[in-house]
């Protein structure tokens, strides 16, 4: 077999989670991780050691990486081509063997289906009967791995994703649970592919003829017209608030999205004519939209303003602001996207920054808004900070053309899109104006956007704003700051609650218990400190350290600190030897896993603990003191918010000094 060997210093990558699947490894030395990429970061999956393989799975069924692989240590693996591997399995039966036997114990890791489903059992014997070496479910199927820690509860996860192994199965002999009608998921293309539908009142077709030419031959992007007008599928869509109809909006994209699934597409570009005649008004819809998590996300309410019968000069800024309402599927999309968007945004700059003023305030701050979002999707693009300050000032000029409209869901995003470049320039140079800045700015977007509404934007903004104020107070110390922090998060939490949204609820509920345990040191208020540990406890019930481990130790620290701080105000030593625990815990898992920053942290609040405690004679308990005296729960009934939110001296003491040298942040 034509092999090649290769070795990797410690934390180098091997390959990376999406990139196509060329080479199949076998460990020779060392240890590899393959770590897996979601929402809420890098999750360690598997550990590869000498002998074992790693990365075949893309190989057998020429998928994209699933996983991304790094070298523990000093690590020498056998790279294996494709077509060699491939040819290798087909005709060495001890090869067929190993893979197979591999893929046994993966799922009978994730579950397993032997014993238990008699028409996956069949399935599974007949496609093991066609390897070279026939595989039987007693000769390969292990005990399953003990998990660490408590799984999430089903009705939390959801249903669970079928494993490689029955993917394999389905596509050999048909999977009899898959419901019927339901179209396999398209694989991610290697170009970008933009529809263009018909414009309203373009009798004649013939300016979008004009925007297809104007976004054709952009290297790597395919533009290709469809005969389907977005607005007569859609009732209400071209009502006056249209698109600020959520039930409307929500119908548009399930429209939209369904064109795009049947081309595979990932970008509809849809619109009209002005009811003036004197515009083309152009919207867009993406293969994803989540609430606003990052600045330059577009929505419905972007809107590309250019006359009709534009001129040449007019393209850059149409390239740009299109390919910025892609959101790319691949790591190919997103270097298409890199190589062309900063480009096109450079030169769209001047009409971008400054649209012509003979249109109309409004229009302008379309185009103003639309190439603000440019500015911020090149900032994540190619990591530089200049181009937020591009966007800010497109936003900021925005808003100053809006302010006296009665536009209210437009400015509540411009709003915010301004409060989320604001808090990153903010923290990537420590400047507390700004953090002050970003605040005013979710504040302002809270008076434009409805709860009721536009729950999810309403909730998000919440919590951003308790993030930046809590921030705020760690840089001036600011009491007044932490209150309303206190309160902000409450709020998220109602929106994000823990049977819709777990895994935020969890996030948010670490943050208030960070909030907490800061403001009851300083106020020196046990009920304050007490609620800071049910909410670190509740939020353990979600994250596990087998599910999100890095997750799991932050909040691990974070309720150490909280009991840290409840020792030292209780004289309770029980509390800090349970503090010392709960530092240990989440060290083991920052070690484990490479965080190193947070590994340093860890440790010295640990070592913190473990002084007070050799200068205690704690008796020892078997059960953690906080699951026995406090009431873990997700409400806070027994506490009196109003009285603390409006300062009851009642819950604190005189004493408003801060105490320093702990780090309580996770």
């Amino acid at each position: 077999m034509r092999t090649v060997t290769k070795a990797f210093r410690d934390g180098e990558t091997i390959y990376r989670q999406g990139e196509e699947s060329r080479w199949a490894f076998e460990v020779l030395e060392g240890v590899v991780e393959l770590t897996k990429d979601g929402d809420e970061g890098a999750t360690l999956v598997a550990r590869a050691k000498a002998g074992d393989l790693f990365g075949e799975t893309g190989v057998l069924d020429n998928s994209p990486r699933s996983a991304t692989a790094r070298a523990r240590g000093n690590v020498t693996v056998k790279a294996i081509p494709r077509d060699e591997f491939l040819r290798e399995v087909e005709a060495n039966p001890a090869i067929a063997l190993k893979v197979m036997t591999k893929l046994a114990k993966r799922l009978k890791g994730d579950g397993g289906i032997t014993g238990t489903d008699p028409i996956r059992e069949a399935a599974y014997r007949d496609a093991a009967a066609n390897l070279p070496v026939p595989v039987t479910p007693s000769d390969t199927f292990l005990p399953a791995p003990v998990r660490v820690g408590r799984p999430l509860p089903t009705n939390l996860i959801g249903e669970r994703k079928p494993t490689f192994f029955e993917k394999i199965i389905d596509t050999v002999v048909g999977d009899p649970t898959r419901r019927p009608g339901r179209k396999a998921k398209a694989p991610p293309p290697s170009d970008v592919l933009i529809l263009v539908g018909r414009l309203r009142d373009d009798f004649e077709d013939m300016q979008r003829k004009l925007v297809i030419e104007a976004l054709d031959g952009i290297p790597g992007v395919r533009v290709e017209a469809i005969d389907r007008e977005l607005q007569r599928f859609v009732p209400g869509l071209t009502d006056a608030n249209g698109l600020t109809n959520d039930d409307t909006v929500k119908r548009a994209l399930r429209e939209g999205r369904s064109w795009m699934a049947d081309k595979n597409a990932d970008l509809l570009v849809w619109g009209n004519i002005d009811s003036t005649g004197r515009n083309i008004e152009l919207h867009f819809v993406a293969t994803a939209s989540s609430p606003g998590e990052r600045p330059g996300r577009f929505t419905a309410l972007n809107t590309l303003v250019m006359p009709v019968d534009f001129y040449n000069d007019w393209q850059p800024l149409a390239r740009s602001i299109v390919l910025a309402a892609i959101d790319p599927r691949s790591f190919t999309q997103g270097r298409i996207l890199r190589s062309c968007l900063p480009s096109l945004a450079m030169g769209a700059k001047p009409m971008g920054l400054e649209p012509s003023p003979a249109m109309e305030p409004v229009e302008r701050a379309a185009i103003l808004f639309c190439y603000g979002n440019v500015a911020a999707i090149c900032a994540q693009l190619e990591g530089d900070r200049a181009w937020y300050h591009v966007a800010v000032e497109a936003w900021r000029a925005a808003i100053d053309l809006m302010e006296n409209t009665n536009n209210a869901p437009l400015l509540g995003q411009l709003y915010q899109q301004l409060g989320l470049a604001l808090q990153i320039i903010a923290e990537r140079t420590n400047d507390t104006d700004r953090l002050q800045d970003a605040a005013d700015a979710y504040r302002r977007a809270l008076m434009h956007i409805s709860r009721r509404k536009q729950g999810l934007d309403w909730g998000l903004m919440k919590y951003r704003l308790a993030c930046v104020l809590y921030k705020v107070d760690m840089a001036i110390g600011d009491d007044n700051a932490l209150r309303e922090a206190v309160h902000a998060s409450q709020a998220a939490r109602q929106v994000f609650n823990r049977y819709t949204h777990p895994i935020r609820w969890s996030e948010i509920s670490n943050t208030l218990a960070q909030i907490l345990q800061v403001y009851g040191d300083n106020i020196r208020s046990v009920p304050v400190l007490e609620y800071a540990v049910k909410c670190c406890a509740s939020s353990l019930q979600v994250r596990t350290p087998d599910t999100a481990p890095l997750q799991w130790a932050s909040i691990q620290n974070t309720l150490g600190s909280a009991l840290f701080l409840l020792a030292k105000h209780t004289g309770e030593w029980e509390y800090m030897r349970q503090s010392s625990e709960a530092f240990r815990f989440a060290l083991m898992v920052y070690r484990d896993h490479g965080a190193s920053k947070m590994a340093i942290i860890t440790e010295r609040n640990l070592t913190r603990a473990e002084k007070q405690i050799d200068g205690a004679n704690a008796k020892r308990a078997a059960d953690p003191v906080w699951a026995q005296s406090f009431n873990i729960t997700d409400n806070s009934d027994s506490f009196d918010w109003q009285s603390f939110l409006s300062g009851d001296p009642a819950l604190s003491t005189d004493s408003n000094e801060r105490p320093g040298g702990f780090s309580a942040v996770a």
